[in-house]
């Protein structure tokens, strides 16, 4: 598995997902002219819109790379996974209307309800987009991918700072303006780059026990693992209010360089990962397993004793005091990039069809980081509310890679086979200079 004759892949990964780093810019920009307690209620739209997704992602939109493989189900595949996505958004949205008064009451936010009554239209918006890009991921399409997110970030930017200049950018509903024809764009242009795959009929050997069984797993454990990440900020309302939401959302924006990276890394890894099992490729899956965690991992370390040792601190000096306390929750929160490398191996289970296990794994994630969310808010510590993330990062990451070792054996001192490659790299630019 030779990472050379994939770096066009790996150049438009990379390049897509620094379109989210960028946007994530932009949302500093937002967080400096807008009162803080407005970005922390529009954080509830966005992280529960993120929340939906994931989980349908999961349990309907994965089967289309899964069992997509194969031509002659293709049709049957995007038929079964429209289905359950449709049904699945519907029902959450459902039950999120149905307890908007009581969630407004717990929240103690009243614009929790602006939040409820967008949220099936953000929803909307959102199900094409997610739907097409399976197809994209599928065939690793990364060129399309870009164009597809370039179109979403450029639409949104470009709004946010024309309602700036014209004095527009003042509430949660402009936000929510903004953020809804940027994702409206982005569907469009992800139909239209797709429109050939979407083929539907029932014709095929999928089963429907067969699709869900693969599915059902896998939701629970995306549903599992994307809690801490996603709704964390609903317990910390609860304890502390949407001020100190709207402060630690812009550290997660800061904290999106990592997750973006690791991101990339992922939609190469599992396609690539399916397509050496169906293969039994051995060797060729060692190696990619160890180079994945090798190639990520060393320079995650490199970066963090960097932004630790003082180099986040730049950040306020650049942007303004309102930035301090960002910092303060951001180096934190970083510190659950030393568990990234290995939650990848997340995706080498599933590639086994050992979605179970993820689950068991995210389970247990889940409920210790709640636990630890709970402790910082009898505490009163609302600096450390970043520790949930990071001790579920670190349990998950552990247990999935000692998953993943069962079915792809490997030496753990071959964590570390890209070191040569790094020295061999910063050998070279030296000579060059």
């Amino acid at each position: 598995m030779k990472v050379r004759s994939h770096l066009g892949k790996i150049s438009w990964s990379l390049a897509d997902k620094m379109l989210y780093v960028m946007y994530g810019l932009v949302q500093l920009f937002q967080f400096a002219i807008l009162p803080t307690d407005v970005v922390g209620v529009f954080a509830f739209l966005v992280q529960l819109n993120t929340y939906i997704m994931i989980v349908s992602d999961g349990s309907a939109l994965q089967g289309i790379i899964q069992f997509g493989v194969r031509a002659h189900d293709r049709k049957r595949v995007n038929t079964l996974a429209l289905l359950i996505h449709v049904s699945i958004v519907l029902v959450a949205v459902g039950l999120l209307l149905v307890l908007q008064g009581p969630l407004v009451y717990l929240f103690n936010e009243p614009r929790f309800a602006t939040v409820a009554n967008m949220l099936p239209l953000y929803c909307l918006l959102t199900m094409p987009r997610m739907f097409c890009l399976k197809f994209l991921y599928r065939d690793m399409r990364m060129r399309d991918l870009f164009i597809v997110d370039f179109v979403w970030f450029a639409v949104r930017t470009v709004l946010t700072f024309w309602f700036a200049a014209n004095d527009r950018l003042h509430t949660v509903e402009d936000l929510i303006q903004i953020d809804f024809i940027g994702m409206a764009a982005s569907s469009l242009v992800a139909i239209a780059m797709t429109r050939r795959d979407l083929v539907f009929g029932w014709l095929g050997e999928l089963s429907v026990k067969e699709y869900v069984r693969f599915g059902v797993p896998l939701a629970l454990a995306t549903a599992l693992n994307s809690a801490p990440k996603q709704l964390d900020i609903f317990i910390i309302q609860a304890y502390f209010g949407a001020t100190i939401v709207g402060v630690y959302n812009q550290a997660k924006n800061l904290y999106r360089i990592f997750e973006q990276a690791f991101d990339a890394a992922t939609t190469l890894l599992y396609p690539a990962a399916v397509r050496l099992r169906s293969q039994h490729r051995d060797a060729d899956m060692r190696a990619l397993v160890t180079k994945a965690i090798s190639l990520t991992l060393i320079p995650t370390i490199v970066v963090l004793i960097a932004l630790e040792m003082g180099g986040s601190y730049i950040i306020p000096m650049l942007l303004g005091p309102k930035f301090a306390p960002v910092v303060t929750h951001f180096n934190v929160l970083i510190f659950a990039a030393l568990a990234m490398p290995f939650l990848l191996m997340s995706s080498i289970l599933a590639a086994f069809g050992q979605s179970i296990l993820v689950v068991r794994y995210s389970a247990i994630g889940m409920v210790l980081s709640v636990v630890t969310l709970f402790v910082i808010g009898e505490l009163g510590q609302s600096q450390l509310v970043g520790l949930a993330i990071v001790v579920n990062a670190v349990v998950v990451g552990i247990l999935c890679t000692i998953g993943a070792r069962q079915f792809v054996p490997f030496p753990w001192s071959d964590v570390w086979r890209s070191v040569g490659d790094f020295k061999g790299l910063v050998r070279s630019v030296r000579g060059r200079a």
